[in-house]
């Protein structure tokens, strides 16, 4: 368990709370690539309790602003945004995509006031589909991202995002739990003895060659976080065999799980406010472009479809005020497990019933929390080194391999170690 005030100090991210002034240090994902067009409208975007609104200009940079007009306050989201740059409709100053006055129609001497007024703007990079914005100071900024996923053509991306109405520890905390897979996503994982992790047929069932519900955790820290493996015994006959699958917390709200074969899939649970949280999961295919069928098929199994699972603003139409719209009658009957459709959709459900934040030091945790409690401990250490010593925030180091980093899955003989096969997540 935590104390109230390491809780505090873990969860709390808006205005001058450290654990915020920390994030912002990292790149930050603010919206996806397709979300913003040119001269089109602007785009609402809420990040680390500020409201901001991104545009795409004339020429297709993207600018990320502070969303009221620094003149006289209005909303920057009902601008025009109109050859190179977004016009307030109040009085039509206008800004480009630095946040730099380059129109005041309204002042007859406008060159010495345009000089000293400046909306806040943030950097962007566009990589993987997804804008990621840095909201720490400039001499800090780090390199651009460069996952994995970053690396491929769009074509072998799905992406996908919902909002999700906690804070964003208990959401990062449910993937670094393996654990759970064995029951609240029972009705997806399916144990099945020699099989590898893949889907059955057409379906969006996954086979797994265990159904061990005890698993036993090793957990190696890293530069970037830390991985670690989660041990079960397999289904197989061959009792001298192992079913590993690694798990990486990469700092600060990512978590990267082994993929059905030939996919890699990472989860970066970006912090709206201290209530609110974006689920970003970015699935990739190692081989090949995703068709039509199976990018429909990934983003069922996330039960993220939209219109029907989320809304235009990304908001589930599962909630607290409709009980998440469980399904108790497929329950009895044996149908489902958890009356709910959709592993990401099972998991956020979750994460909410616990409450905005949760209270941690009710909690009594178990042998399978090791990575949950190490993540705690990881951040609550990063986070007190950089606000008392200045040390740099964890994992912001241009050695590691960002780009290499990927969850694995294996079936080892017991005279074999996880980090002799599962190299992926050294560093």
């Amino acid at each position: 368990m935590l104390t109230p005030e390491d809780n505090e100090l873990l969860c709390r991210v808006t205005g001058q709370h450290a654990m915020g002034q920390m994030i912002r240090r990292y790149w930050i994902p603010a919206l996806f690539s397709h979300e913003v067009e040119s001269d089109r409208q602007p785009v609402r975007v809420r990040l680390m309790g500020e409201n901001l609104v991104a545009f795409r200009d004339s020429n297709g940079e993207v600018g990320l602003l502070q969303e009221l007009c620094p003149h006289r306050g209005a909303s920057l989201f009902l601008a025009r945004n109109e050859d190179c740059g977004l016009r307030c409709l109040y009085h039509g100053w206008k800004f480009d995509v630095s946040g730099k006055v380059i129109e005041m129609p309204t002042e007859s001497d406008s060159e010495a006031l345009i000089n000293r007024v400046q909306a806040r703007a943030y950097p962007v990079e566009e990589a993987g589909g997804i804008i990621w914005a840095y909201m720490g100071p400039q001499e800090d900024q780090p390199p651009p991202v460069n996952f994995e996923f970053t690396k491929y053509p769009e074509t072998h991306l799905v992406l996908t995002k919902m909002q999700i109405a906690c804070n964003w520890v208990q959401c990062l905390e449910g993937v670094l739990d393996s654990a759970h897979s064995n029951y609240l996503h029972s009705d997806t994982f399916k144990p099945k003895a020699n099989a590898s992790s893949d889907y059955r047929g057409d379906s969006l069932v996954v086979d797994r060659p265990s159904g061990d519900g005890k698993p036993r955790f090793e957990v190696e820290n890293t530069d970037y976080g830390f991985r670690y493996a989660a041990i079960r015994k397999t289904t197989s006959e061959e009792q001298d065999k192992s079913y590993i699958r690694t798990t990486l917390f990469v700092a600060p709200f990512y978590g990267l799980f082994a993929g059905q074969k030939n996919w890699g899939a990472l989860q970066a649970f970006v912090p709206i406010d201290d209530e609110n949280t974006m689920l970003y999961f970015v699935r990739y295919n190692l081989k090949q472009p995703v068709d039509d069928k199976e990018r429909d098929r990934q983003i069922a199994w996330s039960g993220l479809i939209p219109g029907v699972d989320v809304n235009e603003d990304y908001r589930m139409t599962r909630n607290r005020e409709n009980d998440w719209l469980q399904d108790r009658a497929a329950m009895e009957s044996g149908k489902s497990a958890s009356g709910l459709r959709g592993v990401q959709v099972e998991d956020a459900v979750i994460q909410e019933s616990m409450g905005p934040i949760f209270d941690r030091s009710t909690e009594h945790l178990g042998s399978t929390d090791v990575a949950v409690v190490r993540m705690r401990r990881r951040m609550l250490q990063a986070v007190r080194g950089h606000m008392k010593d200045g040390k740099p925030p964890l994992g912001l180091n241009d050695d590691i391999p960002y780009d290499r980093l990927r969850a694995e899955e294996a079936i080892i003989s017991r005279d074999t170690t996880w980090k002799e096969v599962c190299k992926l997540g050294q560093s």
